[in-house]
């Protein structure tokens, strides 16, 4: 069929193909509806790439549980055998993404690698292709990937790395519906009423091509009438072979046809003429996984039953993928086939990160474990919750955990019971439940103290110490630290060494105490030195976390290696959190439109855990609060409503903080106090002076005559409280501050009242500026600055009100000549605007610059409701 209404797309892939191989690599993400023609627009420019280019495919199936890393299998397959090479399959993870970047940069030659129907990629394939994404610069590769748009829901995987992969060098395509000219273009000569099949089709290309291609007399419906259309013209042996092909997600190799049907080239031959099915090297796959559907759906449940088992005894016999195995097996309904391979398959997929499909692995074997015995059912519970762990499915989790503590209690199996106690222990942290996860700790340290003392004593030694440093218990955090590392030392377990070692780090270092930087330091060493890499982004996260109040420059160093180490050793978990502090960072250094866009990135992830969220909500709360803009309450009310109930110190503290912050600026003197006092509730028996003197600073705010110890609080609030104002500026001044800095300087005299103001002018602070201007009145100053035009400083990156009208157009899609048409001006001048917005935002494209609007609060503060109206001047 001719390719229509595409040409747009092409010159786009050529344009980055090109410049893949004349400057540095992109990515182009394709997405579309299934059957929009996603993979024959991709096929078509391959075609048009050149001689000297390697074209490079690997394809996603819609098995029960997906293949781990099985695109990236077939492209390293391509390339080696492209080269000459023979194959890595004993590389581990870490070393074949290494091994792929290598032979896609330079002095290589230009490469285009299509990543097929990503939207049922494993979790290992997202990781790879976060891996390339980020470096693809350094590559000559033009990576393609395609997927389903219509499929990504809110939470799908996929859409966080969409998310992740943006700037100058990825770009988003779409394939649309054909257009009812497109499609009366293709009905020319048919016989068919062009109108009424686009009608039916909606002009999805394969539908329109199913229904031009069915028998006259007939007009199809739906896809699957239109597959079937064509099934029914096919001979007996055609249909068996067709039929066989649509019960193997992807492809079927000829010689499993053979095995099961005998010779099936002439059967074979028929298929693919009457377009069913086509050949792909030595297998057959439909054209389409709609026609696949269509045709799987025709074959009665027994007879496929059977089909499927004796699928199955083939592929066990050539030694498949276990996720193939698994997905006939459990077709088949073969219950023993299905205990034997979805655990191997799951300890496979957890071995090379693909920790959702080890759950849904473990998911199938349990729903099908009646038959095991008590300690091989406690086995599978535990393995499935501590993929669940990993994975944040916090109620599946806790679910299979309980039931395992259960089965070992009866099979009074000690070590069992402890280390589902730790399990839970970690998930009720998770969850909020914080009394709950200190007995669960507590209760495994005391099955575990009647065994000998060992690794899992030692282990959960340093879970209690990390629950006690979470929850500002010094002398328990340190007292079960030293335990836990001693215990460890002398058993040679570096991994809970390098735990132990960080507990006691960050306790000391958010206490106030001597040498936790350098604990911590030993920690990430440790880590570093034995390859414990989750450990290492561990180190780096509490480095950054604790390092933000008190040494920005250290902070910002370690942010930049932390995130730089989790990334390239695919470390995804700790990511959130890590620049959920970044947002926290920007913020103290007065970044304030860098740290809000960082906040809203990460509040964006429908993945991301309550705990996960709070350093965000608060930054992002802050940072329109300070600014004057709305939705203040409502983010902080979402924080609150996690954090107050932990009754944590680390949790409250931050909120109930800015929430007497924001009270403050409303002038209600009532609310500072009770905000505060709740976060002082919180710290009774804790210990941080950065958590602590902060609200004990806004406690005093509201009550001056309240006594303080200013052991107890960092000494920038010691000095704000006890009203050296002069001093206290010059300690924020030293820590990098301003906003801080500037709160100083409003209480002192008019000069130190200009210099908070023109610092707070600099910043685009709003209520702040309001007071310490009321402040210069009342003292009885002259000349007191203006500072910007109203309209400028309604929103928070400066941006003038036509700047504001072409941005919020730009959230609605618009292209440049449609903004100049819509705003009377010229194309040149509507470029210019857009180039000033992105310098404001201090971002590199229409993507980021949209979701930077939204991160700011420009568009929701009614900068969409203006430009809908907006006329020329």
């Amino acid at each position: 069929m001719e390719l229509l209404e595409r040409q747009t797309q092409l010159e786009e892939l050529t344009r980055h193909v090109r410049e893949a191989g004349t400057n540095a690599g992109e990515i182009a993400f394709v997405g579309g509806e299934a059957g929009a023609g996603k993979s024959v627009l991709v096929e078509q420019f391959t075609r048009q790439a050149g001689r000297g280019v390697r074209v490079l495919w690997g394809h996603c199936d819609a098995l029960q549980t997906s293949r781990v890393l099985g695109p990236v299998t077939e492209v390293l397959a391509a390339l080696s055998a492209a080269s000459g090479t023979a194959g890595a399959p004993s590389l581990s993870r870490e070393q074949l993404f290494s091994r792929l970047l290598e032979r896609l940069s330079p002095p290589n030659p230009l490469s285009i690698v299509v990543l097929e129907d990503l939207h049922w990629a494993d979790e290992a394939t997202l990781d790879f292709v976060r891996f390339l994404g980020r470096r693809i610069q350094r590559t000559r590769c033009l990576l393609i990937v395609t997927y389903r748009d219509d499929e990504l829901t809110p939470a799908h995987p996929l859409r966080t790395v969409l998310g992740e992969l943006t700037g100058e060098h990825a770009a988003r395509l779409r394939v649309d519906a054909l257009s009812l000219a497109a499609v009366e273009q293709l009905a020319r000569g048919t016989g068919r009423d062009a109108r009424r099949v686009h009608e039916i089709s909606g002009g999805n290309p394969f539908f329109v091509r199913e229904v031009l291609s069915a028998p006259l007399d007939t007009v199809p419906e739906t896809v699957r009438d239109a597959v079937l259309a064509r099934l029914m013209q096919c001979s007996v042996a055609a249909r068996e072979v067709t039929e066989l092909v649509s019960l193997v997600p992807g492809k079927t190799e000829l010689s499993l046809a053979r095995a099961l049907l005998g010779d099936v080239g002439a059967a074979a031959d028929e298929a693919v003429t009457r377009g069913l099915l086509r050949y792909h090297d030595e297998a057959l796959a439909f054209r389409h996984e709609l026609g696949r559907l269509a045709v799987e759906s025709t074959i009665q449940r027994a007879r496929a039953q059977g089909l499927h088992q004796d699928i199955l005894r083939v592929l066990v016999e050539r030694g498949a993928d276990l996720s193939q195995l698994v997905h006939h097996a459990s077709h088949a309904q073969d219950v023993k086939a299905l205990l034997e391979y979805a655990p191997r398959a799951a300890q496979h997929a957890a071995h090379a990160g693909a920790h959702r499909e080890a759950v849904a692995h473990l998911a199938t074997a349990l729903r099908h474990a009646d038959s095991l015995s008590a300690p091989e059912r406690a086995r599978l519970l535990e393995s499935h919750a501590t993929e669940c762990d990993t994975t944040n499915q916090v109620s599946a989790c806790l679910e299979s955990a309980n039931q395992a503590l259960t089965l070992w209690r009866e099979l009074g199996d000690t070590a069992g019971q402890a280390r589902v106690l730790l399990l839970l222990g970690r998930q009720c942290w998770k969850s909020g439940e914080t009394t709950l996860a200190d007995g669960h700790v507590a209760e495994a340290i005391a099955l575990l103290e009647t065994l000998s003392p060992g690794r899992d004593l030692a282990a959960a030694y340093s879970a209690r110490s990390q629950l006690a440093m979470l929850g500002k218990r010094v002398a328990e955090a340190l007292e079960f630290g030293q335990r836990a590392l001693d215990l460890a030392v002398a058993s040679g377990d570096h991994a809970v060494q390098a735990h132990a070692l960080n507990n006691i780090g960050t306790t000391l270092l958010c206490s106030g105490g001597q040498g936790g930087i350098e604990k911590l330091e030993q920690s990430l060493a440790v880590s570093l030195e034995h390859n414990l890499q989750r450990h290492a982004g561990r180190a780096y996260a509490n480095l950054v976390a604790s390092l933000v109040p008190q040494r920005s420059r250290l902070a910002e160093r370690y942010l930049s290696e932390g995130t730089a180490y989790c990334e390239a050793h695919n470390v995804e978990e700790l990511l959130p959190f890590i620049r959920a502090w970044a947002a926290r960072l920007a913020l103290n250094q007065g970044h304030w439109e860098k740290a809000a866009r960082a906040a809203a990135r990460e509040l964006e992830r429908a993945d991301a855990l309550a705990w996960e969220r709070l350093p965000g909500l608060v930054a992002l709360a802050l940072v329109r609060a300070r600014r004057g803009d709305p939705g203040v309450e409502a983010i902080l009310d979402e924080a609150a409503r996690f954090a107050l109930p932990t009754r944590e110190l680390l949790r409250v503290g931050p909120v109930a903080a800015a929430r007497a912050e924001v009270a403050w600026y409303l002038g209600d003197l009532k609310r500072v106090a009770e905000e505060a006092a709740a976060g002082l509730e919180a710290a009774v028996g804790h210990r941080d002076p950065w958590i602590q003197g902060e609200l004990a600073y806004w406690r005093r705010r509201a009550d001056p005559a309240l006594q303080v110890d200013p052991e107890l609080v960092a000494e920038p609030y010691a000095l704000m409280i006890e009203g050296d104002w002069e001093g206290a500026a010059a300690a924020w001044q030293q820590l990098g501050m301003p906003y801080e800095r500037a709160l100083a300087l409003a209480d002192g005299p008019e000069e130190a009242l200009r210099e908070s103001l023109t610092i707070l002018e600099s910043l685009g602070a709003g209520p702040l500026t309001a007071i310490v201007r009321q402040r210069l009145r009342m003292a009885g100053a002259r000349g007191i600055p203006r500072g910007p035009r109203a309209s400028t400083r309604a929103n928070p990156a400066g941006l003038t009100s036509r700047e504001v009208q072409v941005l919020a157009l730009l959230v609605r899609g618009h292209t440049n000549s449609e903004l100049a048409n819509r705003l009377h001006l010229s194309t040149k001048t509507v470029e210019h605007h857009i180039s000033s917005i992105l310098e404001k935002l201090e971002v590199h494209s229409r993507t980021e610059a949209v979701a930077a609007a939204f991160g700011l609060g420009i568009v929701k503060a009614g900068a969409a409701g203006e430009a809908s109206g907006a006329g020329g001047r």
